[in-house]
């Protein structure tokens, strides 16, 4: 039968190195062959061709080719593993069928693992046998079929059917017996091949030829492992027909425990039966996956069999489905808590839901706001404000108020809150005050900054942004996201009717590269709501109340107080409008009164009016108004608050109005500036007149010139800008018209709009015509009550006369009032070819115009030249001669600035 195996080894043999010759190399296919021979023909072979095989150490026999590990993937298995995997919808899985999907190497049967001293020899089995003492050798002995082994000079003995430890035992005591000074010891050598069977609902049943130290989970791992509908908890053994061993592979994966994963023998039948009762564990559970159950597993072991609740799993409140004797599926409450619940037989079919715990803690505290460290406190009893805030310097911020603070309290089971509010400073300063209250569990404190102020406003608007870049798959241009956003974002939350954004669908994998403006506000809007909304619950929005204004830190309490407002439970909202810090909505809290609310809007501000306010309040059974009448009732704070007036109890919807005191102002200011006495900056009291200021400065000097002095006003001045504005547009819609029509323009279009723009750069100046003489001697008619910001400038006296304009030479002559306007003019040259002298005027010292009577300059006494006169000739707008436009814009700036410091008040 070792015919063709012979030939091989023939010339394998003459292949191999003989002392320092070396033949050629054997190929892979001869190593094959020849390991596939029995150890004994090796030597026999060997020996017959005056060979000897490479040994170990010590002249061991036992150095055989590299024996490897008997791998247990099936044909085609990690490609049904990939198909299986691919693209497959998460979805629950049946506890335990994973353990057998992996290639584990490490777990399989190999062919040199140790052997157990309570191994039972039988045919085929290899001893190796080592003899020491007076001679050093080595011998492989096969079990026959007759069950002995040929010990060397001794003859058979027979070891079948005896356990490893007494076949040892056995051989070594025949050598000692039979060779004095000789010795042996013995150990296993390469182990016989079984067949055994595996029916049922394997993965891959069949005949397995498998090493006889095979165990039940390693034969399972050659079959591919159980199917998906085989059972993991009741895998017999079965020899001859009789069951000798059942196996339960929950107690090797949940406990580690493998006492009954037997080894096979020969012919043994693993047999897989198909799964009797699955039952299903949801929810908050280490592992929640399909179990197997048997008839005494109760809920309390299908729980363990999952690992157990996770740390939020509610078990006190689990939820059983089960079918019903109709086979209809039942829910059912149960509480795992319980003896009699858990121990409740589990069935097939059932499932087990295990929910979250509530987010919300028990016994605890809010604080929020303007303090230094916001976040969640553990409450209890007896616990009052002082101890959860307990000084000024370490836990609130220097922006806090402390006259406003508020506490918000759950009264129900359905959520609902009561507001009540306090005075943190009398808490902090009087601890036994009522201001210290005592706290409930799960309230609120929320502590505000000093009227609309906020805090590092720029983390909180970082947040929003690093929030809103988040929720974009590609960021788009991001310049929408600088600035304040979160004031933005509150002012259109703050309105009435929002417009809804108009957002266009888009495609699911389409990236965001362009955003609309509605898109941008409706995104940043939302951010900003949902932050808003989560303030008091969520830790990471509880750490951001720092960074809120007085207004956005209320906002979640005043919509809670809206969504819990119903027909029996007013709205528990009143809002303060005028003359405080921080106008607006505010919760009404309990017992509140008028000075509660002025407090809750940050206090009145200097300018309020103390002797007259008014509160609002709207009341029902009106059938002429709809039902609802609103009456008025004035208040006088400084009673009020001096004690001697009743602090009116708040009730919903009130509204309280503040009045500011009429024409207040702090910073009354006027400027007197030239020959006065004592020029400078004079305050001045409501209603005071310019000649009292003038007084106070000690009057004019001796070189003042009454007629010239120039008056300004600020509200003159932008009532001129207003109109100069308006003209200019005139001026532009003119040019337009010019430029489209047929009429050749002496100037272009782009000339025009440059000099337009050029006169847009002269600053309106503001002067009031007045008559300081007058005013001086406290004329009534002419004396004047002076506002916030005029300034008056009185010149020195002026005896010179300008005149300016379309003449020879503009210049300034010396006043004699011998000489009229004629005179002047011949001065100056005479008018220039472009003058349009039927349009000589005269601007006077105090600002006015005078006109001669006629175009002969026959004046009458009244338009006679007077000291600081300027006498301007206009140029004559339908000359054309062949002047550069630059010319005539240069002398159009001088007039236009020269008549804007002589216009009236419009």
């Amino acid at each position: 039968m070792y015919k063709v195996t012979k030939t091989l080894l023939v010339c394998l043999l003459m292949a191999l190195p003989i002392g320092n010759v070396t033949a050629a190399t054997p190929s892979p296919a001869m190593l094959e062959q020849f390991k596939k021979l029995p150890r004994a023909e090796q030597e026999r072979l060997a020996r017959q061709y005056g060979y000897q095989l490479p040994t170990s150490a010590g002249n061991s026999a036992t150095a055989d080719m590299p024996q490897e590990v008997e791998r247990l993937q099936q044909p085609g298995k990690l490609r049904e593993q990939t198909e299986r995997f691919k693209d497959k919808p998460q979805q629950v899985e049946r506890f335990g069928l994973k353990l057998f999907d992996a290639e584990i190497s490490t777990f399989a049967p190999v062919s040199n693992q140790p052997v157990p001293d309570s191994y039972i020899l039988g045919a085929d089995d290899q001893l190796l046998l080592q003899l020491f003492g007076k001679q050093n050798d080595t011998f492989t002995l096969v079990v026959a079929r007759d069950g002995n082994v040929n010990l060397p000079d001794i003859g058979p003995v027979s070891v079948a059917g005896l356990t490893f430890n007494k076949a040892n035992e056995l051989i070594v005591e025949r050598i000692r017996s039979a060779n004095i000074g000789l010795n042996a010891a013995v150990s296993m050598g390469q182990l016989r091949t079984i067949n055994i069977f595996v029916a049922g609902e394997a993965k891959y049943p069949g005949v397995y030829a498998v090493s006889a130290l095979t165990s039940v989970t390693q034969a399972l791992f050659v079959a591919g492992g159980v199917s998906d509908i085989g059972s993991l908890r009741e895998i017999e053994v079965k020899r001859a027909g009789k069951t000798v061993a059942q196996f339960d592979l929950y107690d090797l994966l949940l406990r580690g425990d493998s006492r009954n994963d037997v080894h096979l023998k020969h012919g043994d039948v693993l047999f897989i039966p198909p799964v009797k009762a699955l039952a299903e564990v949801r929810g908050e559970v280490k592992r929640p996956a399909i179990y197997e159950v048997k008839p005494n597993d109760t809920l309390a072991n299908l729980l363990s069999m999952a690992g157990g609740a996770k740390a939020n799993g509610y078990i006190s409140a689990a939820v059983l489905e089960r079918f019903n004797e109709s086979r209809l599926r039942d829910f059912r409450n149960i509480d795992l808590t319980k003896v009699a619940d858990s121990s409740l037989s589990a069935k097939a079919g059932d499932v087990l839901r295990i929910a979250a715990s509530s987010q919300r803690v028990e016994n605890q505290l809010v604080l929020a706001g303007a303090v230094a460290r916001p976040g969640f406190y553990a409450w209890r009893e007896g616990y009052k404000v002082t101890d959860i805030v307990r000084s000024l310097w370490s836990d609130l911020l220097l922006s806090a108020d402390l006259h406003y603070a508020i506490i918000v309290r759950q009264i129900n089971s359905a959520g609902d809150i009561d507001v009540i509010q306090f005075n943190l400073a009398e808490a902090l300063d009087n601890p036994s005050s009522q201001h210290n209250i005592v706290l409930k569990p799960r309230d609120s404190i929320m502590v505000f900054h000093h009227g609309d102020q906020f805090y590092q406003r720029e983390k909180l608007n970082q947040h929003v942004r690093e929030t809103i870049l988040e929720k974009l798959e590609w960021p788009p241009e991001q310049r929408w996201l600088i600035g304040d956003l979160a004031s933005s974002a509150f002012a259109k939350l703050q309105e009435t009717e929002p417009e809804p954004a108009v957002q266009q669908p888009r495609e699911e994998d389409e990236p965001v590269l362009f955003m609309t403006e509605p898109e941008r506000q409706a995104l940043l809007q939302s951010t900003l709501q949902g932050i808003l909304e989560s303030l008091l619950t969520d830790n990471e929005a509880l750490q951001l109340s720092v960074h809120f204004n007085r207004q956005e830190l209320l906002y979640p309490v005043l919509q809670k107080l809206r969504q819990q407002a119903r027909i029996n439970d007013n709205l528990r909202i009143v809002t303060i409008g005028g003359d405080v810090k921080v106008p607006g909505e505010y919760p009404l809290a309990a017992n509140s009164r008028v000075t509660d609310l002025i407090a809750a809007a940050g206090g009145l501000n200097d300018s309020a009016y103390f002797n007259r306010a008014e509160l609002s309040r709207s009341s029902s059974g009106n059938a002429e108004l709809n039902g609802v009448s609103i009456n008025h009732q004035a208040i006088d704070l400084a009673a009020v608050f001096g004690g001697e007036a009743e602090n009116i109890a708040l009730q919903s919807r009130d509204r309280l109005n503040i009045f500011a005191t009429p024409d207040w102002t702090t910073n009354r200011e006027v400027i007197l500036a030239g020959e006065v006495r004592f020029p400078g900056i004079y305050k001045m009291r409501q209603g005071e007149r310019l000649s009292d200021v003038i007084q106070r400065a000690g009057g004019l000097t001796d070189n003042a010139f009454a007629f010239g002095a120039i008056f300004t006003r600020k509200q003159i001045q932008e009532k001129e800008a207003t109109q100069v504005a308006k003209l200019l547009e005139q001026l532009k819609s003119d040019i337009a018209t010019r430029a489209l029509s047929s009429e050749q323009a002496q100037a272009s279009p782009q000339d025009s709009m440059f000099m337009l723009n050029e006169l847009a750069k002269i600053k309106p100046v503001g002067r009031l015509v007045i008559n300081l003489e007058q005013i001086v001697a406290q004329n009534p008619l002419y004396d004047m009550v002076v506002e916030n910001g005029d300034m008056l400038h009185v010149p020195r006296y002026n005896r010179a006369i300008t005149v300016v304009g379309e003449v020879q030479h503009a210049g300034s002559h010396r006043y004699d009032g011998s000489l009229d306007v004629r005179d002047y003019l011949n001065l100056a040259g005479g008018f220039r070819k472009r003058a349009d002298n039927e349009r000589v005027y005269i601007v006077r010292a105090d600002g006015s115009v005078a006109l001669p009577s006629t175009s002969r300059f026959s004046l009458r006494r009244s338009t006679l030249v007077q000291p600081g006169d300027t006498i301007v000739v206009p140029v004559d707008t339908e000359y054309k001669d062949s002047l550069t436009l630059w010319g005539q814009v240069t002398q159009i700036f001088y007039q236009s600035a020269i008549a804007l410091a002589a216009l009236n008040s419009f």
